[in-house]
C-alpha cells in the first residue's frame, strides 16, 4: 500500500490549510534546549573542561596533603627510576606486571611456579625495590586487574579465584607493599545488567547481584586474612550498575574487619576535567551515589577510613576521544590543585606510558616541551588553589560531609537512563541549566528506577517511562564519514510499507520489530548488520483524538533527523547517546493520525534510540496513542 504523508486522513498541507491550521507546513526553527549532550553518562562530555577563572594559587600550609602515586611502572623500572621520580613530586607507586590478572597465580611470575616466598625471584626483586621506596617514604601497590569475565555462579572455580586473591595479598604483605590496588575497569560490559552473557533463565536479576556481592565479599574477606592492614585502592568510580555493588561489597566486608588501612576510590572522570568545581563536584557525586547503597555500617566505615583518590591525565592523545583532549599547563595547574584538596589519603596521575618524556630522557613519543615542563613543574610544586573560598569548601568536600552542595558549585546531580544497557546513570550538570529544564521533574523518578534497578528489581522499563518499542524499520543504509546524515535515502522521500530500497546489504524493506519485553529503547544493533558507518529508519503513528500540544522526546546514537507529517521538525548532527527525554520537540498534533519518521546514523558502537510522546508534564496525554497502525 502506498503511504502518502498524511493528518486527519487528508493531506497534511491541505487539511491544515482548510480545518486546522498548518501544523508542520513550515519547519520550525528548533533549537535543542536539552541540558544533556553526548557524554558518557548523558551529561556535558568535556563539562568542566575549562578551568575556573580568577583562581590564585599558594603552598598547603597547614593544610595536609595526599600522597601523588604514578600509574604506573614495572619493577625494573621502579628499581631504576624510583628516587628520580621522589625527587620529581611523586610520592607512590601503582606497580604493574607482577599479575596478569585475578586469574594468574602471583607465584608462576618468574616462570617458576614451584617456588614461593623468599626463593621465588620476582618475590626477591619486590622486596628489594619496595624496601628502597620506602627509604623515600613512597607507598608502592601491586595492581591485580579484572581483565577476564567472571562467571559467577561457578561454585567449583570460585576456590581457586579466591586463592589466587589470597596468595597476591599474601605476596604484597610479605614483601612490604602497602596495600593492594583492584582495577575493576576492564570487564565493564559485565557490570550492565544487559550483558549478553547473563541468562536469566537460570537466575534472577537479584540472584545475580546477591551472587555477585557475596562473590566479592569472599575475595575482600581472604585478602584482609592475609593482610589485615593493607590500604586498598580501587578504580575507577562506578555508577548504579554492577560494578558498584563490587565496590560496595569491598567497603562492607573492610567495615566488617574495621580494616586499619581503608578503602580508596580512585576516580577517572575527573581526568581531563580541571574545573575546580567539576573537581569537587565529582567527589560530591560519588558519595551521594555510595550515600545511596551502602549499609549504614559500611557508610559510617567509609567515612572514617575511605577517600576519594582524584585521577588526572595530563599527557597524552585519547584514542577513544572519551575524555577529550590533554589540558593546557594551566588547566592541569588547576586539576591538579583540586585533586591536592579533594583527596584525603592519595590523588595520582596516569602516565600513559610517557614517563621516560616526562623524566626527560625521550624527546621521541612526545615532543611538545611546553606541556613536559609545564607538568613537571606542577608535580613539583604540588600547589593548591589559595582562594578562601575554595580551601574552606574543601575541608568539607575531602572529609565527605553529606550536604547539598548545590549552591555552593553551582552544579546538580542528575541521574539519567540510557539504552542499550537500560540502566540509570549519575552524573553532573550546571544546576540552572537542569533545574530550568522540563527534565528536573524526573529526576526523582528516575534515582528510584535506578535504585530498584541497582538492587536487581525486575522492572518493565517500557512501561515505567511510556516509551515505543515498536517500530517499521528499514535499513542499513551507508554513513561513510557521517555523510549518510545529509544524504535523501529512499524511505524520506515518500513512505511506502511494501516499497524496497537499495541499502548497504543489497535490497531492504521495511521491517515490523519490537523490542524485547520490558526494554525502553530500541537497540539497532539487535536489528541490522552492519551497524557502524550506518542510517536506519524507523516509522510509527501517533493517534490523537482531539487537536493537542504534546511533545516528541527522544535521545538518539548518533546524529538523527525526526520528521512528523513529511515535514522535518528537527535534527541533530553530533555524536549522541540513547538518554530518554534527552531532546524535547514541542509539537500541536492535529486530530487524527500523525506519521513519525526518524532517521539514525550511527558512527561507531552503540546504534538506536528511546523516543515517547507526552504532555509538558513528562506523561502520557490521554486519548494520543502511538503505534505501527496507520489507520
Amino acid at each position: 500500500m502506498k503511504l502518502s504523508w498524511t493528518a486527519c486522513g487528508v493531506p497534511a498541507l491541505l487539511i491544515g490549510l482548510l480545518l486546522c491550521g498548518v501544523v508542520f507546513a513550515d519547519p520550525p526553527v528548533w533549537t535543542s534546549t536539552s541540558p544533556y549532550a553526548a557524554g558518557p553518562t548523558g551529561y556535558p562530555r568535556f563539562a568542566g573542561k575549562t578551568g575556573e577563572a580568577n583562581i590564585t594559587y599558594g603552598t598547603a600550609g597547614d593544610y595536609k596533603l595526599p600522597k601523588t602515586l604514578l600509574y604506573s611502572v614495572g619493577l625494573d623500572e621502579l628499581a631504576a627510576d624510583a628516587e628520580t621520580w621522589s625527587k620529581a613530586g611523586i610520592q607512590g607507586f601503582f606497580l604493574t606486571g607482577l599479575v596478569g590478572d585475578w586469574s594468574s597465580d602471583i607465584w608462576a611470575t618468574d616462570g617458576e611456579p614451584w617456588t614461593i616466598g623468599e626463593s621465588d625471584k620476582t618475590f626477591k626483586k619486590t622486596a628489594e625495590t619496595v624496601a628502597q621506596c620506602r627509604k623515600l617514604n613512597c607507598e608502592v601497590f601491586p595492581v591485580v586487574s579484572f581483565n577476564h569475565f567472571f562467571d559467577w555462579f561457578d561454585d567449583k572455580a570460585w576456590p581457586k579465584v579466591e586463592d589466587n586473591f589470597r596468595q597476591i595479598a599474601l605476596f604484597a604483605r610479605e614483601t612490604g607493599c602497602n596495600g593492594v590496588t583492584i582495577d575493576i575497569e576492564y570487564i565493564f560490559p559485565q557490570y550492565h545488567f544487559a550483558w549478553e552473557g547473563y541468562d536469566y533463565k537460570r537466575y534472577s536479576r537479584e540472584e545475580l547481584v546477591a551472587k555477585v556481592h557475596d562473590r566479592m565479599i569472599n575475595v575482600a574477606r581472604v585478602m584482609y586474612e592475609s593482610f589485615p592492614g593493607m590500604a586498598v585502592i580501587m578504580f575507577p568510580e562506578q555508577t548504579l550498575s554492577l560494578g558498584n555493588v563490587v565496590m560496595g561489597a569491598w567497603i562492607e566486608e573492610a567495615a566488617r574487619k574495621n580494616a586499619p588501612g581503608g578503602v580508596h576510590i580512585g576516580t577517572e572522570y575527573t581526568y581531563r576535567r580541571p574545573n575546580i568545581r567539576y573537581m569537587f563536584g565529582h567527589s560530591w557525586l560519588v558519595n551521594t551515589i555510595l550515600e545511596k547503597t551502602l549499609p549504614s555500617d559500611a557508610l559510617k566505615y567509609w567515612h572514617k577510613n575511605g577517600s576519594i583518590a582524584a585521577g588526572l591525565w595530563p599527557l597524552g592523545a585519547d584514542p577513544d576521544d572519551y575524555h577529550g583532549a590533554e589540558p593546557t599547563p594551566d588547566e592541569f595547574r588547576q586539576g591538579f590543585a583540586a585533586s591536592l584538596m579533594m583527596s584525603r589519603r592519595y590523588n595520582w596521575v596516569y602516565s600513559h606510558n610517557l614517563r621516560p618524556a616526562i623524566l626527560g630522557r625521550d624527546t621521541t613519543t612526545y615532543t611538545d616541551q611546553a606541556r613536559l615542563d609545564g607538568v613537571r613543574k606542577v608535580l613539583a610544586a604540588r600547589e593548591i588553589a589559595a582562594n578562601t573560598y575554595y580551601t574552606r569548601l574543601a575541608v568539607d568536600i575531602r572529609e565527605m560531609v553529606m550536604r547539598d552542595y548545590e549552591d555552593d558549585l553551582a552544579l546538580t546531580i542528575v541521574p539519567t537512563f540510557a539504552s542499550p544497557r537500560e540502566q540509570v546513570e549519575v552524573g553532573m550538570m550546571p544546576a540552572p541549566l537542569f533545574n530550568n529544564s522540563p527534565n528536573a521533574r524526573s529526576r526523582d523518578t528516575l534515582w528510584a528506577a535506578g535504585l530498584n534497578l541497582y538492587r536487581g528489581k525486575n522492572l518493565d522499563l517500557q512501561e515505567e517511562f511510556g516509551t515505543q518499542t515498536r517500530w517499521l524499520l528499514a535499513g542499513p543504509f551507508d554513513n561513510p564519514e557521517g555523510r549518510g546524515f545529509d544524504t535523501a535515502y529512499g524511505p524520506e522521500t515518500s513512505i511506502d510499507r511494501g516499497a524496497e530500497y537499495p541499502g548497504m546489504s543489497g535490497v531492504v524493506g521495511w521491517v515490523d520489530y519490537s523490542a524485547d519485553a520490558g526494554k525502553a529503547g530500541v537497540d539497532l544493533t539487535k536489528v541490522f548488520q552492519p551497524c557502524e558507518a550506518v542510517c536506519a529508519y524507523a516509522l510509527a503513528y501517533i493517534h490523537a483524538e482531539k487537536a493537542c500540544d504534546a511533545q516528541l522526546r527522544l535521545g538518539a546514537n548518533d546524529g538523527w533527523k525526526l520528521w512528523a507529517n513529511g515535514v522535518l521538525i528537527a535534527q541533530y548532527s553530533a555524536p549522541g547517546r540513547m538518554i530518554l527525554d534527552r531532546e524535547i520537540v514541542k509539537v500541536k498534533l492535529p486530530q487524527g493520525t500523525t506519521p513519525i519518521l526518524l532517521k539514525v546514523c550511527n558512527a561507531k558502537k552503540d546504534w538506536g534510540f528511546i523516543f515517547r510522546v507526552t504532555g509538558s508534564d513528562g506523561a502520557a496525554i490521554d486519548g494520543v496513542t502511538l503505534d505501527v497502525s496507520a489507520e
